[in-house]
């Protein structure tokens, strides 16, 4: 891990320096750099559900957090992106995850329409972008159009389950180890100042194997559509 953020810190004092000598007599492409505090918020299409298990309502993400730029050549219009930031995502569907009173146990079961008013499956964790930059900006333009493409992970730090019915007003229970610890995918944002459309494709299952109905796994997996707002 040590060798790792010191690679990235040699990277990172190498493309600084390279600017330094590179723009000399070149004002249109002066050491700008494109840092960003970003806001996302997505629709979530589940993906790979369980036999009986269905999506129900408007299942959604929220993220913020800090992009670091890293140009890579003189204009200053390709480089890297590596972030840090927080997300909250959550699931509506009809898979049950609740704690037997007695045992503590967790169980899982599928239910049916008509049976709940509301039930949900909430998942915060921490985000690292990786992404590759192609914009057409200059030192002096600051509204530009941008296609920026990455690779995403994320750790989870905590979930919870919210169920509703006509009975039980809300019944909350902490899940920390039902998601996976890690989750990871891929992701493109483009737009124009700051104004962007974004689409996520999960890698990984969301959910750990633990989580089963009978004997089989339950999986899901997430597929997001939304608009990222980013601020230099």
């Amino acid at each position: 891990m040590k060798i790792r953020w010191t690679f990235l810190l040699i990277l990172w004092a190498f493309t600084g320096a390279t600017a330094q000598t590179d723009t000399t007599g070149h004002p249109d492409f002066s050491h700008y750099l494109e840092d960003q505090v970003f806001f996302n918020l997505s629709y979530i299409n589940i993906r790979h559900l369980y036999p009986g298990v269905s999506q129900q309502g408007f299942s959604h993400a929220v993220s913020f957090g800090y992009i670091r730029d890293i140009p890579v050549n003189l204009r200053r219009n390709l480089g890297f992106g590596l972030g840090f930031g927080y997300e909250r995502d959550v699931y509506y569907q009809n898979l049950r995850i609740g704690k037997d009173e007695q045992t503590g146990n967790i169980t899982y079961r599928v239910l049916n329409p008509g049976d709940y008013i509301n039930n949900a499956f909430v998942v915060k964790k921490l985000i690292m972008p990786v992404e590759f930059r192609y914009r057409n900006s200059t030192a002096e333009r600051f509204r530009f159009f941008r296609i920026y493409t990455g690779f995403l992970l994320g750790y989870t730090v905590g979930a919870e389950s919210h169920y509703e019915t006509e009975k039980v007003a809300v019944h909350y229970i902490k899940l920390t180890a039902i998601p996976s610890r890690w989750q990871y995918g891929v992701y493109v944002y483009a737009g124009y100042s700051e104004l962007n459309g974004y689409v996520y494709y999960g890698l990984n299952d969301l959910f750990s194997k633990q989580v089963r109905v009978g004997s089989e796994h339950a999986p899901m997996y997430d597929l997001k559509f939304g608009v990222m707002l980013s601020f230099l």
